[in-house]
């Protein structure tokens, strides 16, 4: 909308950024459809009717856009292409899929990985660091191997699905944030509830 008498430059310019405003939407959707042939339903392939039936699954998990998510089986079986699946046919499809694998990271870095941390939280915290949830608002975030979790993050992890909040390393201030959660396991978790190792609730959340 340009209002009469308008400038030459300024109308140049306005046409200008709508045209490059145009230009990046339609990157963008090119983008969004090559991410969901790569990573969508159709990355999984297979015409048996288990997997057929996993398909079903995962394109209803994904209709559904506040649904968490707990994926079990072995190593190898395709959990994490199954969590990318129901990002990238979700509403969620434009925002960030952010990735952690807990086994991979000792705790304090897995924390700080998590839920960021404020500057002076430890030594080496020089600055603000935003965490995967924060970067994840509004998308998907996908925790591999939640089975090796340490018990105090798990706590954490529980306030996060239950409140939709949580606070960075040294914060002093609920950080809110809108994001799905995907997590996946190996691990036989009804024992490890058991053993004391994974807490109930969080495993019905």
């Amino acid at each position: 909308y340009i209002s009469k008498p308008f400038n030459l430059d300024d109308l140049t310019l306005t046409v200008r950024r709508a045209l490059e405003i145009r230009s990046l939407r339609h990157t963008l959707g090119m983008e969004l459809d090559q991410k969901k042939k790569r990573f969508g339903i159709a990355s999984i392939i297979g015409e048996s009717k288990p997997i057929q039936r996993v398909k079903e699954i995962v394109c209803k998990v994904a209709a559904s856009d506040t649904t968490t998510v707990l994926l079990l089986g072995e190593t190898g079986c395709g959990k994490d292409m199954i969590a990318r699946a129901i990002h990238y046919e979700s509403a969620r499809v434009e925002m960030p899929f952010m990735n952690i694998t807990c086994i991979a990271m000792p705790e304090p870095l897995i924390e700080s990985e998590l839920f960021g941390y404020e500057a002076g939280a430890f030594t080496d915290a020089r600055g603000r660091k935003q965490g995967l949830f924060e970067l994840g608002h509004r998308g998907t975030v996908f925790l591999d191997e939640i089975g090796d979790i340490a018990s105090n993050l798990q706590a954490k992890l529980l306030r996060v699905l239950d409140d939709k909040v949580f606070r960075r390393i040294g914060g002093m201030t609920d950080i809110r944030v809108d994001c799905r959660v995907i997590a996946a396991t190996n691990r036989d978790l009804g024992r490890l509830m058991e053993e004391g190792k994974f807490r109930e609730d969080l495993y019905f959340r």
